[in-house]
């Protein structure tokens, strides 16, 4: 009878540590939605001025989950060089980040002073304020709408060694998305 007692005990001990360390069905479930646009250009004067438009939809993850989307979060960005004409360099680098149309600003990151050769293989973080940060997520509330952004770097003085000057760079923006269970 001892024998059966300590097995029946056995038995709930291992049964209570399964159901414990199970997965909750109802638990929410997030993934990362990073999303990147590249700004190329020759440049042409001693300015830059390039943009690029890209939606919600030119991403997998979020094409993958769109039908159980629940909600869209911003996280945060980074500009990144990925190659540069030698000793590109200059003043007031401004990166916007617009709405799909154009004209509603999100945010705003300044840098006083641009080096291209500073952010190969080492991106810079993009800081931006609370309010831009809820600006963002206000615009990204219905995760059912496939919204679209527009970014817009421009860099005053700009000074390079070389005959052909160019820039070619990236922004990445990083989303959370919480999908249906």
């Amino acid at each position: 009878m001892k024998l059966l007692y300590k097995i029946f005990f056995g038995l709930i001990i291992i049964a209570s540590f399964f159901l414990s360390n199970s997965c909750d069905p109802f638990e929410d479930f997030y993934v990362n939605l990073a999303m990147d646009t590249e700004l190329n250009t020759p440049i042409a004067g001693d300015s830059i001025n390039i943009g690029s438009n890209f939606c919600l939809s030119d991403f997998d993850d979020y094409k993958d989950n769109k039908d159980k989307l629940e909600e869209i979060r911003y996280l945060s960005s980074a500009y990144l060089t990925i190659s540069a004409t030698q000793d590109l360099q200059g003043n007031n680098m401004v990166l916007n980040l617009y709405e799909g149309d154009g004209s509603t600003l999100l945010f705003q990151y300044t840098l006083p002073t641009f080096r291209a050769a500073d952010y190969i293989n080492k991106p810079l973080e993009i800081k931006i304020t609370q309010q831009e940060i809820n600006n963002i997520n206000q615009y990204l509330s219905d995760p059912d709408v496939n919204n679209c952004f527009r970014a817009q770097l421009r860099v005053s003085n700009v000074q390079y060694q070389g005959t052909q000057p160019y820039l070619n760079a990236k922004v990445e923006f990083l989303t959370e998305i919480k999908v249906k269970p």
